[in-house]
């Protein structure tokens, strides 16, 4: 897994969920990112990477590179997925509303792969 240069996050080291190191890459959206849209998919991919995505694009152009500790630290309730297997994905209809999870079909391409 790739990971970006390491840098502060505004919680401590024990709330930290997930496996991977805080500066993990995942591919989120300018949606999310730039436009405070809320996370409402999330995908642990194959490979071991994440996508933390709104759900509303999956156009190459709106493609962002994040940390996983930032992604986590904008939305806190993706820990709740930091066990979520490899090959699978969770999503919700609202930020109100608890994660769905089921493994993704392995005869359908990866949700999102940004070249």
């Amino acid at each position: 897994m790739e990971q970006v240069e390491k840098h502060e996050h505004e919680f401590s080291a024990s709330d930290w969920p997930f496996s991977d190191p805080t500066n993990s890459v995942a591919i989120s959206t300018r949606q999310v990112v730039r436009e405070g849209q809320p996370v409402l998919r999330v995908s642990h991919d194959l490979d071991g990477d994440w996508q933390v995505l709104c759900g509303t694009t999956t156009d190459v152009k709106d493609a962002m590179v994040v940390c996983l500790g930032c992604a986590f630290q904008r939305t806190p309730s993706i820990g709740s997925l930091a066990d979520m297997p490899r090959g699978w994905s969770a999503w919700r209809n609202s930020p109100c509303d608890p994660w769905t999870r089921e493994p993704n079909d392995p005869e359908v391409d990866e949700e999102w792969v940004p070249d």
